[in-house]
């Protein structure tokens, strides 16, 4: 009896073990996924590696390209319009903007500097062209004149030859060191001849001058 009940069973476990399908192992080792990871890590480390190798490649390539560029566009310009150079550095600046500049400093220069000495004066020239002796013929209004101002200005108006003695008793206005002739222009600043006194008889290539200093400020 112990046998045939036995028997049945072992059948049926060879059954089921005939009957059962074989496990897959679908899970990879651990050391397999490990490889496998850091190959694709360091696959994008090596792009990444040379996509930045090829930008900064362009990079460089487009600065020398644009640096060429620039150096033959300003050796196209005529030598006043390119950038002086001093040694091995570049100026941001051409000798025509150079010039422009130092002009510029002269022209504020003279609106803002202090005013020039000036003065107003009247005279009386005699040119001498009708033969008669100028210098003396000033000696003598000289004397006739004896410091008196309206004296002067009579004598302009009949005997000086400059049309300013006809028309205003021989006054020439305001004027600057510089603007009348060297002996007249030295006559009438120098510090030496007074105002409100007869100077003369001052001789300039125009003739001879009897000088009348009205007003004189000296700097």
């Amino acid at each position: 009896a112990s046998n045939q009940t036995s028997g049945p069973k072992s059948n049926r476990n060879k059954t089921n073990n005939s009957n059962r399908e074989p496990r897959l192992h679908l899970h990879q080792p651990p050391t397999a996924t490990m490889t496998t990871a850091t190959g694709q890590m360091n696959s994008m480390c090596s792009r990444h590696q040379i996509i930045r190798y090829l930008i900064s490649a362009i990079s460089i390539t487009m600065a020398a390209a644009e640096a060429a560029s620039k150096d033959a566009r300003e050796h196209s310009k005529p030598f006043y319009l390119r950038d002086i150079q001093v040694g091995g550095i570049t100026l941001p600046l051409t000798p025509v903007t150079v010039l422009v500049m130092i002009i510029s400093v002269f022209m504020l220069g003279g609106i803002f500097k202090s005013p020039k000495s000036f003065a107003t004066a009247s005279h009386i020239l005699l040119d001498g062209k009708d033969g008669k002796d100028s210098q003396a013929m000033l000696e003598k209004m000289k004397k006739d004149i004896n410091g008196d101002f309206s004296k002067f200005q009579v004598l302009a108006k009949h005997h000086s030859s400059c049309p300013s003695g006809k028309s205003a008793g021989g006054k020439l206005g305001v004027f600057k060191p510089g603007m009348m002739v060297p002996p007249f222009d030295r006559a009438i600043f120098s510090k030496e001849n007074k105002v409100g006194e007869v100077i003369g008889p001052v001789q300039t290539s125009f003739g001879w001058h009897l000088i009348w200093i009205e007003e004189r400020n000296l700097v």
